[in-house]
Formats: structure tokens, sequence, C-alpha cells
């Protein structure tokens, strides 16, 4: 069972909650039609969650076909 204070999560805990969120990140961009690069996210995962990101990313994907597009608008710079 996972905690909820997360300091309390072991290191691997971590990166794999870590590695969820990036994942989650990617598909909501990809999503958006924000600017993401998969691959490179991907690289910046450890060597042993690269597997899982993937099938977080797929996860996620597979998700956002079932949902409806919000308005995004990007910060005027």
């Amino acid at each position: 069972m996972i905690e909820h204070n997360l300091a309390r999560l072991s290191k691997d805990e971590m990166d794999k909650i870590n590695t969820d969120l990036a994942a989650s990140g990617v598909a909501f961009k990809e999503r958006y039609n924000m600017p993401v690069i998969p691959d490179s996210v991907e690289q910046t995962q450890p060597q042993h969650l690269r597997e899982y990101f993937q099938q977080r990313l797929r996860h996620y994907r597979q998700q956002s076909r079932a949902l409806s597009r919000l308005p995004y608008e990007p910060k005027s710079r």
C-alpha cells in the first residue's frame, strides 16, 4: 500500500512515481499539441524504469482518447 507521506517512500518507489509523472506529462503535452519529445524524456528516466515509462505512456495516451479536450492557451510572452 502506498503511503500518503511521499518522503517516507524508498528511493525505488520515488523513482517509479516520478517516472509515472513524467509519462503523464508527456501524454498531456501531446494531447494539447505542446512541444514535447518523448524519447528525450524517456532518456532522463533511470535505465531500469524505461520500460515502465513506455507502459505508462501507452496507458496515459489511451486514457486521453476517452477525454474531451479543454481549451489551452499558451502564455503570451
